[in-house]
């Protein structure tokens, strides 16, 4: 049961990964430099965009965690 769940977790966050890295896109700023003609462009992602990564790192450790780990076995007595 432990492994089932830990498969659907794993699943589960690399989908929604995907997901949300199709669905959002960055604001980008552009900065043209006149006296070189260097053009700087730089992307910024919003907080929900990285902390929606955070959680789903930890819900991928979680499920890798399950997966592997080993069942203990109980002796009745």
């Amino acid at each position: 049961m432990k492994r089932a769940i830990g498969i659907f977790l794993i699943a589960q966050a690399l989908l929604t990964y995907l997901a949300i890295n199709t669905i959002y896109t960055p604001n980008t700023t552009t900065i043209m430099d006149r006296n070189t003609g260097v053009m700087t462009v730089s992307y910024s992602y919003p907080w929900v965009y990285w902390l929606t990564f955070i959680g789903l790192g930890i819900v991928l450790i979680l499920g890798t965690h399950l997966v592997f780990a080993k069942v203990k076995k109980q002796i009745f007595n």
